[in-house]
């Protein structure tokens, strides 16, 4: 069945994934999500520690995306004028030549 479901529902298979992965809720944090318990201060400097230790390797992926992207452009841009300086010159080459 789970591999039925990662071939045709690959957005719920990756959900399985993490939801498998991931600790059950603590009794503390059942509490807090029915009302029955105030999420105080200390709880909430915890909490969001551990959101922007999670959210510093997002943001480096992303940068390293951004780079890698900005790569992808500035050599796409010099093959371009590569060609663009044969073709005003008359010489007719592919670029799988080079």
């Amino acid at each position: 069945m789970i591999a039925h479901i990662n071939t045709n529902f690959k957005a719920m298979h990756n959900l399985y994934l993490v939801m498998k992965e991931s600790d059950t809720p603590t009794t503390d944090e059942i509490l807090m999500a029915s009302g029955k318990k105030t999420f105080n201060n200390s709880l909430q400097a915890e909490y969001l520690k551990i959101i922007k230790e999670q959210a510093s390797g997002i943001k480096e992926v992303f940068m390293k995306q951004e780079a890698k992207a900005a790569v992808c452009n500035i050599q796409y841009l010099s093959q371009r004028m590569f060609m663009d300086t044969f073709r005003n010159l008359g010489i007719k080459r592919s670029l799988s030549n080079f």
